[in-house]
C-alpha cells in the first residue's frame, strides 16, 4: 500500500500533541511493508526558529516527509494566532500545492488530517481512491468554545460546513474517542464507518518514575526548588485551552504558597508564554520550551496536573504523564475519553478541590506509586502509538485492500 498523508504543517519531529497524532497514526505502516509520504502545507514555528528548511525527510525507509513551504500557506495560518481555526487551509492549496495532485494520484489511500484541508482532498481525488477523515477534536465544539473577535457566528458556520463535508464525504473516519465518535454519528450522515483510534504515547516513553536520579535532582537544583518540596507540573502548547489550564495552576499555586512542606509548580512549554506579564508566586516556575532535558523535569515532579476546563478531543499530554509514572490529578473535562478509573489510575477533583488534593497525595508517597504504576500499566496496554497505527493498518486493509 502506498498512503498519502495530508498534514497543515511541518509534523517531523513531532512537537505538539496534534504532531504526535499524526505521526504515530501512521508510524508502523512502514513496517508492514508500506510507504508512506506526507505533504505538509508551509512549515511549523519550531522548524523556522531551528532554520530547519529542509524540503524533504527521510524519516524511515519508506516513510518521507516533503514540506511545501510557500509564503502563501505561512499567510493563511496568520488568523490562527488570535484563535481562529485554519479556515483558509483549503483554499490556499487550490493555488498553491506543488506536488501534491501527484502524490494524490499514485496514492492508494489518502490520510487527510482534519478538516481544514479534506473537502480539497476529496475533490481532488479520483472516485477509486478512499479517503480516511483523521479528526483530532469535534472542531464545532472547539471553536464553539473559542471567542474570536470578529465574525464568531460566521466562523462557526464554515466550522461545521467543513466537518459536515469531510465526515460525510470520506470513506473511513478516524476519532480520538468514542464520545467524538458518536457526536459525529448523531451530528452528521458519515460517508463510511467512523472508529476510534485513542492518542496514545510511544512504547520507548512507557518507563518507571526516577525521582532520585541525578538529572532530576539537577533540574530541582537549577530552577531553585527546596529538597523537601512537593514538585507539581504542568505542561502543553500556547493554545487558549492550555492557556486557560496554566492560568488555573498560577491561582492553584497562590493558594499553597504558604504550604508547609512546600509545594512548587513547574509549568513546562509553549504555554508559558500565556502567563507573560502576569505576577507569578515565588513557588512557580515557569520553563518554555523544555527540548534538552525535558525527561528530568518530569523525573523532578511527584504529581502531574491536568486541570483543563475546555478544548476537544483528548489529552495527550495525560497519556504522556501516565507513560512516566506519574500520579495526575485531572478536572473531570481533562480526564474525557480515557478509560481511566478515578482513584485506580488517575484522582478526578474540581479545581478548587485541587490545593486538598495534591496535599493528600503529597502527603502518601506510597499511594502516588500505586497510582504512577497503575497509570503506566494502562498506557502500555491501551494506549500506544505504535498500537493504535497497527489497528489502523489493519482497518484500512481490511475495508479498501488488498492493494
Amino acid at each position: 500500500m502506498h498512503l498519502c498523508q495530508v498534514a497543515p504543517y511541518v509534523t517531523y519531529p513531532p512537537q505538539m500533541g496534534g504532531d504526535h497524532r499524526t505521526h504515530g497514526l501512521v508510524k508502523e505502516f512502514p513496517a508492514a511493508g508500506d510507504t508512506v509520504v506526507r505533504y505538509c502545507q508551509g512549515g511549523s514555528p519550531a522548524m523556522y526558529k531551528s532554520l530547519d528548511l529542509r524540503r524533504n525527510v527521510r524519516i524511515a525507509d519508506g516513510y518521507d516527509e516533503y514540506r511545501h513551504l510557500h509564503p502563501l500557506h505561512e499567510v493563511v495560518k496568520s488568523p490562527m494566532l488570535l484563535g481562529y481555526p485554519n479556515l483558509l487551509a483549503g483554499r490556499a492549496l487550490s493555488l498553491a500545492n506543488d506536488g501534491l495532485p501527484g502524490m494524490l494520484d499514485d496514492a492508494d489511500v489518502v490520510l487527510a488530517r482534519e478538516p481544514w484541508q479534506t473537502p480539497y482532498v476529496l475533490d481532488a481525488v479520483d472516485d477509486s481512491t478512499p479517503v480516511v477523515f483523521s479528526s483530532h477534536n469535534v472542531e464545532m465544539e472547539r471553536f464553539g468554545d473559542i471567542d474570536q473577535p470578529l465574525f464568531e457566528d460566521r466562523v462557526e458556520r464554515r466550522v461545521a460546513a467543513l466537518e459536515r463535508r469531510s465526515v460525510e464525504g470520506s470513506d473511513l473516519v478516524v476519532c480520538t474517542s468514542e464520545r467524538d465518535a458518536r457526536v459525529y454519528r448523531e451530528t452528521y450522515d458519515p460517508g463510511g464507518p467512523v472508529i476510534v483510534v485513542p492518542n496514545g504515547t510511544y512504547e520507548s516513553d512507557i518507563r518507571e518514575h526516577r525521582p532520585h536520579s541525578s538529572a532530576a535532582r539537577g533540574c530541582r537544583r537549577s530552577h531553585g526548588i527546596p529538597a523537601n518540596a512537593t514538585v507539581c507540573v504542568f505542561m502543553g502548547s500556547n493554545y487558549e485551552p492550555n492557556a486557560e489550564a496554566a492560568h488555573a495552576v498560577v491561582d492553584i499555586a497562590d493558594r499553597m504558597r504558604d504550604t508547609t512542606p512546600p509545594v512548587h509548580f513547574l509549568i513546562l512549554g509553549g504555554v508559558g508564554n500565556a502567563l507573560s506579564g502576569r505576577d507569578l508566586p515565588a513557588n512557580v516556575t515557569v520553563t518554555g520550551y523544555v527540548e534538552d532535558g525535558f525527561e528530568a523535569h518530569l523525573d523532578a515532579a511527584d504529581v502531574a496536573l491536568n486541570p483543563m476546563l475546555s478544548g476537544g478531543g483528548t489529552n495527550i499530554k495525560l497519556i504522556d504523564f501516565f507513560a512516566r509514572s506519574l500520579p495526575v490529578v485531572s478536572t473531570p473535562f481533562g480526564a474525557r475519553g480515557i478509560d481511566a478509573a478515578d482513584g485506580a489510575e488517575l484522582v478526578v477533583a474540581g479545581l478548587d478541590a485541587f490545593p486538598d488534593t495534591i496535599a493528600s497525595l503529597a502527603s502518601d508517597p506510597e499511594r502516588c506509586r500505586d497510582i504512577g504504576r497503575a497509570a503506566r500499566l494502562l498506557a502500555a496496554e491501551e494506549y500506544t502509538w505504535e498500537a493504535g497505527s497497527r489497528a489502523l493498518h489493519e482497518r484500512i486493509i481490511e475495508d479498501f485492500g488488498p492493494f
